[in-house]
């Protein structure tokens, strides 16, 4: 009868409804907190005007960033892990999603709303029922590539085949939200709240002997490493290395840690890192902020140096490789002109170039080799992935990045961690962490 149809429906409905009531009430019990960044379109107008007069735009009452409770993750598969986050570092990739500086085409490939933090050493709290690889209570770092295996994929795409995690094909694919990260993806969270999900296939045990801070720096090393092993330097080569902050760091104590003797130079605006680049075995550093890149660089290299009538400067002859962290309009194009013939442009940091002048590329025939993530590589006859490749250098004392850490703060402190990230020259800082956990 229609009538009995009708009630059926109605039943049903309610069903449905006082069941998600009940598991609303339950997660009300097991709060947490978290630093989110919940994206609408006023508040990122809002925060994208206030931004250009204030800091106070990105973390203030209206911004898209703010510290909410909300409920504790739940498993969502027998391979996954619920992770106790206990040291979670501050990317320079976090800090272009605070200020909105992230470009748009990575937007697809995230999914909100987002708790940041994918640098991140933890402690497994509950596991899936298949879980085999770790264990409660186990001390462990995180590969946040959110790949075809972590996303149950079958078959991997051809990226993953190959064991190139951070090309994966199906960031936006599979059983659980688009991200390319843990960290980016609404379903696993991040380290920046007290607790996240992760797949096992994520996690590394954390050697006893190792501090929080060592094992929190694995994944930065490695966004270093893998584009050093993919482009690797020759003894005889001349490196540069634009940009001196974390990642750059890592590409210095790379290739140093790699028993590569090639020539370093780095360049860098911060008396700091400056210091920290001559620490990790740059052989010269220009500080283009005081003197000409162009000049020094020539000098280095042998270069010779032109200047057309209505363009910027070029070097013929030049570096071998160019590291760039940065990723701006005016490092891109700087790198492209500083290369000398057939060398290799590495582009690892990225912001939202303006105009880029290929002739260089054409004049030159260079190489550009971009890079996302990690994969595998060379390592003493055998082709490794690079976190296996990072812990074996840092566990036999050929890579130490802890010194890097200059501050820490609770997620409270969340305001002033960005005021911080924004001018770290004031306060003496190269890499920030949250310590989520008491």
């Amino acid at each position: 009868m229609p009538g009995c149809a009708y009630i059926n429906k109605v039943i049903s409905r309610e069903t449905t409804r006082c069941s998600r009531d009940l598991e609303f009430y339950a997660d009300e019990v097991m709060k947490m907190k978290a630093i989110q960044f919940r994206f609408s379109w006023p508040r990122y107008g809002l925060n994208k005007f206030v931004g250009l007069f204030s800091h106070k735009g990105y973390y203030g009452p209206h911004a898209c960033l703010l510290l909410n409770k909300i409920p504790e993750p739940r498993i969502m598969g027998p391979r996954w892990v619920r992770l106790r986050s206990l040291l979670s570092g501050f990317c320079g990739s976090d800090l272009g999603i605070i200020t909105l500086r992230d470009h748009p085409t990575t937007q697809p490939f995230a999914s909100f709303p987002m708790t940041l933090g994918h640098e991140n050493v933890s402690i497994v709290e509950e596991v899936g029922e298949g879980v085999t690889h770790v264990s409660v209570g186990d001390r462990v770092l995180l590969d946040p590539a959110l790949c075809c295996e972590v996303r149950e994929i079958d078959p991997l795409c051809k990226s993953c085949q190959r064991g190139e995690k951070g090309m994966c094909e199906n960031f936006a694919e599979g059983n659980i939200a688009p991200g390319i990260d843990v960290g980016i993806c609404t379903d696993t969270g991040g380290g920046w709240g007290e607790y996240y999900l992760a797949h096992e296939s994520q996690l590394y045990k954390v050697p006893d002997s190792w501090s929080d801070e060592a094992a929190m720096m694995i994944e930065p090393l490695c966004s270093s490493l893998h584009p050093v092993m993919r482009a690797r330097p020759q003894d005889e080569d001349k490196v540069m290395v634009f940009g001196c902050g974390v990642i750059g760091l890592g590409v210095i104590a790379a290739i140093r840690g790699l028993g590569i003797k090639c020539h370093i130079t780095a360049v860098e605006v911060t008396e700091l890192n400056v210091e920290k680049a001559k620490e990790f075995g740059a052989d010269e550093v220009i500080m283009p902020n005081r003197e000409s890149l162009f000049e020094r660089a020539a000098s280095i290299t042998g270069a010779k140096r032109y200047k057309p009538l209505l363009a910027q400067e070029i070097c013929m002859g030049g570096f071998d490789q160019v590291f760039d962290t940065v990723g701006s309009t005016k490092t891109i194009n700087s790198s492209l002109r500083l290369l000398g013939g057939e060398g290799t442009y590495v582009l690892i940091g990225i912001q939202i170039p303006l105009v880029v002048d290929w002739t260089p590329v054409w004049m030159k025939g260079l190489t550009i080799i971009g890079n996302l993530g990690y994969g595998m590589g060379d390592y003493q006859g055998k082709r490794m992935y690079t976190f296996d490749i990072a812990m074996d250098l840092v566990d036999k004392g050929k890579i130490d990045m802890t010194s890097l850490v200059t501050h820490k703060f609770s997620l409270e402190e969340y305001k002033k961690a960005i005021e911080v990230n924004l001018n770290k020259v004031a306060h003496d800082a190269i890499k920030t962490a949250f310590e989520a956990s008491g």
